[in-house]
């Protein structure tokens, strides 16, 4: 009996240890790490540096591991089966498998996650003794997964993954609201087309090439813009922008020739992705492009500002202290929304689905009820989604300026 207490408990014990050692190993955080080593801690290096080459550490947990477990199987069952005979065999091996999970497994790994600041230090330590003891173990161990491994290949991590860690950060107070959402935004920014940041055509300010300095200054002082897009015959030929600075200077300069003051501008389809643009403005040191459609005509215009504030949010400057708010809620209830929001801001923020066959054909809100009333819009006209009811409440020329979002157990208040 003492030789198979002592089995199990050497057995049990070193898988305790591994378990242990695996959780606080995966738990302990990298920012965590950093510290130990800005304190000049020996565990915070070697913990560096057992992330970057992670095979042998967790080879080693195991390697070991798995023989504490068969060999701890193998002779507690020889012992109980030359102790009691066969009959109790059977119940002996249900009661380890039991053990092995709650002692091997539940228990460890549990307080290893949880205690793994306390633990980190010490588990270094331990860890680096089992990797130099079982070096020659591990080594033709590594050799077969190297060769089992295509070279070049490195694990990476997705966007997903990304998303669901600045989500726990969140949770656990490690980010606030703000550093999540920007966070949360630059990782879905490859979803982001230009097209749904754009300034639509309808709102751009343009000016034909044939202008005088005079009628440029009169447009830019009275729409406070500093860059406006010039054409030539129609919106859909943009041969260049100007800059306020240009137009200034040239004023006083006398210069009255509008093309000596026209800058090249890129031009950039609307479907093409936020954060390929961004580096591509960078590197050509322009803070404004020209969105074209499918058929090469005029679609809109995006300035820098605009593209970043899909990262960091709205920027409001001394020239905006009118523009709408996206979402606004009321003292009865409803949810006022602006027609120009992103269709993809809207569903986040109201929760509804698209029909198959909407998925691509509108990039605001306002634009997506314009198409199910499949009219000119009313005020007063109303559109079924799911939570609710999409009811227009202005509208200016042929265009829905704001909606009210009506949830479904509230539509008998306001609907007749």
């Amino acid at each position: 009996m003492g030789a198979l207490a002592w089995i199990l408990g050497l057995s049990l014990g070193t898988s305790f240890a591994c378990s242990i050692l695996e959780a606080v190993f995966f738990s302990v955080s990298q920012s965590y790490i950093a510290l130990l080593k800005e304190q000049g801690e020996w565990a915070g290096k070697w913990l560096e540096e057992a992330r970057e080459h992670v095979d042998e550490p967790i080879a080693a947990i195991l390697t070991l591991n798995t023989i504490a477990h068969t060999v701890g199987a193998t002779l507690s069952g020889a012992l109980v089966q030359e102790l009691f005979g066969d009959p109790f065999l059977t119940a002996f091996s249900i009661g380890l498998t039991l053990a092995v999970l709650i002692v091997s497994e539940i228990i460890p790994k549990t307080l290893g996650a949880r205690h793994w600041r306390r633990l980190a230090k010490p588990a270094a330590h331990i860890l680096r003794v089992m990797v130099f003891v079982m070096k020659p173990i591990l080594w033709p161990l590594g050799w077969i997964s190297r060769s089992l491994t295509p070279k070049g290949e490195q694990s990476t991590v997705s966007r997903d993954e990304l998303a669901v860690l600045t989500e726990i950060g969140r949770r656990e107070g490690t980010l606030d609201e703000e550093e999540w959402q920007v966070m949360n935004r630059i990782i879905r920014l490859d979803e982001v087309s230009v097209g749904e940041v754009m300034t639509p055509r309808m709102d751009m300010t343009a000016i034909p090439a044939n202008a005088t300095i005079e009628e440029v200054q009169d447009i830019m002082l009275g729409t406070g813009h500093l860059r406006v897009p010039v054409y030539q015959e129609t919106v859909d030929n943009i041969i260049g922008i100007l800059v306020a600075r240009d137009v200034w200077r040239a004023s006083h300069s006398g210069i009255q020739d509008l093309n000596q003051l026209i800058r090249d501008v890129p031009f950039a389809p609307a479907s093409k992705p936020v954060e390929d643009l961004i580096p591509e403005m960078r590197a050509e040191r322009v803070k404004m492009a020209i969105v074209v459609d499918e058929f090469g005509g005029t679609a809109g215009l995006v300035t820098l500002e605009d593209l970043i504030e899909e990262i960091v949010g709205e920027i409001q400057d001394e020239h905006e202290s009118d523009e709408p708010i996206p979402f606004q809620q009321t003292g009865d209830g409803s949810l006022r929304v602006w027609g120009g929001v992103s269709l993809r801001d809207a569903i986040a923020r109201l929760g509804f689905t698209l029909m198959p066959d909407e998925e691509e054909g509108y990039d605001t809100i306002g634009g997506l009820v314009f198409g199910r009333l499949n009219r000119l819009p009313l005020m007063g006209d109303t559109v079924k989604v799911d939570g609710g009811v999409l009811q227009v409440a202005k509208v200016r020329g042929r265009r829905i300026e704001y909606l009210l979002f009506l949830p479904a157990d509230e539509q008998d208040r306001f609907l007749p």
